[in-house]
């Protein structure tokens, strides 16, 4: 039996009051992987090993701490075995050490958004957490006398509770209270003596919290000082209810929390679009237009050429840019979950639903940007509703029967023909017309001509920083070669194929070799000359510069002067 293993049910108690706290999911593994403890999707693994080649198994084996903010896409999860099946959105993985030795690792984890920003904004808080629960541990392991480890857990609990940023207070079964912690006497300047619930909660408050049997959640609620959102839980002993623990989260903090969340990538702005052929800069141009408007907008272009990238930017360059930007792909998501996903539902709705409800997407970005992806996969009844939430800026959660309103600017994007679709009456066109008032089409990479090598460098400079490689550019060939190419996937597979050409380099410069065991030779256009296509970026170049200058005959010779050649060649270039 492991060390962590024989103090198994304190351990356990432990994590189950901190998952309690900050609904964020605890386990700990020992040191041959083996999962000793857990919570919420992990206490259904109790005694499963944890993924070799996970964040766990090189914690155990290094000793560092590792914090993932995007697991399945950073380079410590690229082997774990489980890297396709994990549901995680962040995890903190921290080792636990014995007498210098590696025993097992902590491990916190998030799986759904209000539990990442939780953990994203309170880290030094975990790591806190971290460094006592080790010193629990060694205590324990030290001590098996269970009058020793209670008192011992006692008063390291109360430690660890009060070094949360959130209000606890502890009632017994007569919902009396029985503790507090020093965020709670702090906030409702509370001296020594404990007061009655009544004497910090309002009535109505406490009727709501009576009305779920103090499990569930109420608020916001001005309280003291703050407006706090109050979840109420159970605290069961052996089938026996013991008590009930209130939680006081600020919700102005939340709200913060929240919004730094789902910014969770880096701020896209225009700049982020990149690329001189005049297709992609009309519709940058049209963006730019746009954005600052409260236009339902429909992005349209084949899968891969960047519609997320122009939706964020129209986002981030409006008036609604320093709001929430919410992304949902209506085609990635079970037909019979999709109206919960938009507009919430109430709890106890369905089977497997939450029991204090959830906000839907709709609700979420009423002040910020909620983007459509794929909409033309949005089954057919889902639209009518969908309509009617445009419409009327109302919804109604799944189980309720109050209507919430709601107000966010839409951006929808599509691979499909939507207009085709509408005609064929697989479309509703009544939403097609609500949601197409600003159409913006997004040329494929095969239309950009020299784009793709602009492109291409980009991607060359950034994962030769990430993989520590000095990589100047791309031989002649390779450039002939990406010209060629078709690129079925527009930008998303030229950015795959750069990182390949990254890793597998050996000199400053990628060659076509490198490439060509990547790309299929039946995509290659062999029809196309370099000339063809240096004609081609010359003509989209003049013509870009006509439409900044005038098409007049004047400006058309200031343009040919400016670019060194006569009006004639300035003319037959354009033929």
């Amino acid at each position: 039996m492991s060390l962590l293993n024989s103090i198994r049910p304190e351990l356990q108690h432990i994590v189950e009051a901190m998952y309690s706290v900050t609904n964020v999911d605890i386990t700990i593994v020992d040191h041959e992987l083996k999962r000793v403890v857990g919570t919420g999707v992990h206490g259904n693994a109790i005694g499963m090993m944890a993924p070799l080649n996970s964040a766990f198994h090189k914690c155990i084996t290094t000793g560092d701490h590792y914090l993932i903010e995007n697991p399945r896409e950073e380079p410590i999860c690229r082997d774990c075995e489980n890297k396709e099946n994990c549901g995680e959105l962040v995890e903190i993985c921290l080792p636990i050490e014995y007498h210098n030795q590696r025993i097992g690792v902590l491990g916190l984890c998030a799986f759904d958004e209000t539990a990442r920003a939780n953990l994203l904004t309170n880290t030094d808080g975990y790591r806190t957490f971290e460094t006592q629960l080790t010193g629990i541990i060694n205590t324990m392991l030290k001590e098996k006398d269970y009058g020793q480890l209670l008192e011992y857990r006692s008063n390291e609990m109360s430690t660890l509770i009060n070094s949360l940023n959130e209000g606890v207070v502890i009632l017994d079964n007569n919902k009396e209270i029985a503790s507090m912690n020093s965020y709670i006497r702090d906030r409702f300047d509370i001296d020594l003596d404990i007061p009655g619930l009544k004497e910090i909660l309002p009535e109505k408050t406490l009727n709501q919290l009576a009305e779920q049997g103090f499990n569930g959640e109420v608020g916001p609620i001005s309280v003291g000082d703050g407006n706090f959102l109050i979840q109420s839980n159970p605290i069961d002993g052996n089938g026996i209810r013991q008590g009930y623990i209130l939680i006081f989260s600020d919700f102005n903090k939340m709200k913060k929390s929240v919004l730094k969340s789902h910014k969770d990538k880096d701020v896209v702005t225009f700049d982020h679009i990149l690329g001189e052929s005049e297709a992609i800069k009309q519709a940058r141009r049209q963006a730019v237009q746009v954005a600052d408007s409260e236009a339902s907008v429909m992005i349209m272009g084949e899968t891969g050429t960047g519609k997320e990238v122009f939706a964020r930017a129209i986002h981030h360059g409006g008036q609604r840019g320093d709001q929430v930007f919410m992304a949902l792909n209506c085609g990635a998501i079970p037909e019979n979950l999709i109206e919960s996903e938009l507009f919430g539902y109430e709890q106890g709705s369905f089977t497997g639903a939450s029991k204090s409800g959830r906000q839907g997407y709709f609700e979420a970005a009423t002040k910020g940007t909620l983007f459509l992806d794929e909409i033309g996969e949005l089954p057919y009844l889902m639209q009518v509703k969908l309509l009617r939430a445009l419409e009327e800026k109302e919804i109604t959660r799944i189980g309720g029967n109050k209507g919430i309103k709601v107000n966010p600017r839409i951006i929808s994007a599509t691979h499909r023909n939507i207009d085709l679709m509408a005609r064929e009456g697989r479309f509703r066109e009544d939403l097609f017309y609500r949601l197409n008032i600003v159409p913006i089409q997004i040329p494929p990479l095969r239309d950009r001509g020299y784009d793709v090598l602009i492109l291409g460098k980009y991607f060359l400079d950034h994962f030769g920083r990430i993989y520590g490689k000095d990589l100047v550019g791309f031989s002649a060939d390779a450039e002939n070669l990406l010209l060629k190419y078709r690129f079925p996937g527009n930008i998303r597979e030229l950015k795959n194929l750069m990182e390949y050409a990254v890793i597998f380099s050996t000199g400053s410069k990628v060659t076509s070799e490198q490439l060509k065991e990547k790309i299929p030779i039946n995509l290659i256009d062999e029809s196309r000359t370099l000339g063809e296509l240096t004609r081609q970026y010359e003509r989209e170049l003049i013509k870009s510069r006509i439409q900044m200058m005038g098409d007049d005959l004047e400006s058309k010779k200031a343009l040919a002067n400016k670019l060194g050649i006569s009006i004639a060649t300035l003319y037959r270039k354009l033929e």
